[in-house]
């Protein structure tokens, strides 16, 4: 743990213990073990530098402090993020992926072990089994990882793919940046298409892609629709969370050099009964209609 994770935990604790009152003079003793261990002074010295704590001497051990408004406001950032589904979910991806590439080159991670490691620390909380596996559903959905199962419901392990391996030797890893970056518009260097009465037409201008039975800028127009409302509607955060993963999972697949058919159908499905689950239809609905006409599926 570093210098800034441990004064972040110890921040959160004086915010707990003052009741976030900045004239509370609080001793910091009991949140470090050992007692009289010298790196809280540290932690203390530290905090104070950052403008988050007044240190006082009336304690010969120099623990004792009060936090600044400064202080409160961050600790209270701190508690804000670490009670947000999206980045409670985005940590569960992130370590996941970390913890398998410390078994490079077999990349593989049983369950049990992350749930088990300081990884699922939250702050001063750790992750749910339930986030866990839904992180787990995002890495699939986006060709990050392979699972083993011992039944659809139950997994034991991930392998990660070579795309999940090369997502792994990124510093810092980033989950969500990695997919972004793959999803960055690639050149075509050559397309055939039959236009204007059959005569073929070659080169950049010309691109089209139907191999998989529907027009894959409708589906791109259709996710970026669904994720803009996901994250304007008044929804709870573990929906909009939802949401989120569901359109990125269809615009990773969307984002491969040769999206396969079946694939791109089940997750347009997937994203299309998100958004009618859980979304106000106002501001997704236009291209909507389209998608569910190409997939033979009723809007509403």
């Amino acid at each position: 743990m570093t210098i800034e994770e441990e004064a972040d935990l110890l921040l959160v604790w004086l915010r707990r213990e003052s009741n976030s009152d900045t004239q509370a003079l609080v001793d910091a003793e009991p949140f470090w073990h050992p007692p009289g261990d010298s790196h809280l002074v540290t932690l203390i010295d530290y905090l104070r530098g950052m403008g988050m704590v007044h240190n006082t001497e009336l304690c010969a051990s120099g623990t004792s402090c009060s936090l600044t408004a400064r202080g409160v406001a961050e600790a209270e950032r701190l508690i804000a993020d670490r009670d947000n589904p999206r980045i409670r979910l985005e940590h569960a991806i992130n370590g996941l992926v970390a913890a398998a590439m410390e078994n490079y080159p077999t990349a593989r991670l049983e369950l049990v072990d992350f749930l088990l490691s300081m990884r699922t620390a939250v702050l001063d909380e750790t992750l749910e089994v339930a986030e866990v596996f839904r992180a787990v559903e995002y890495l699939e959905a986006n060709g990050i990882v392979t699972v083993d199962s011992r039944s659809p419901q139950t997994v034991r392990a991930i392998t990660l793919t070579a795309l999940g391996i090369e997502c792994g030797f990124k510093d810092p890893i980033s989950v969500r940046n990695f997919l972004n970056d793959q999803r960055q518009p690639r050149i075509h260097n050559e397309w055939n298409i039959t236009v204007n009465g059959g005569a073929p037409q070659m080169g950049q201008g010309n691109t089209q892609n139907n191999t998989f039975g529907y027009e894959p800028q409708q589906l791109t127009q259709f996710a970026r629709e669904v994720l803009a409302a996901a994250h304007s509607a008044d929804v709870p955060e573990e929906v909009r969370a939802t949401v989120v993963a569901d359109v990125e999972a269809l615009q990773a697949e969307l984002a491969t050099a040769a999206p396969e058919s079946g694939r791109v159908r089940q997750l347009a499905e997937r994203v299309l009964q998100s958004a009618r689950a859980n979304l106000p239809a106002l501001g997704w609905t236009g291209v909507a209609q389209l998608v569910s006409a190409s997939l033979g599926t009723p809007l509403f």
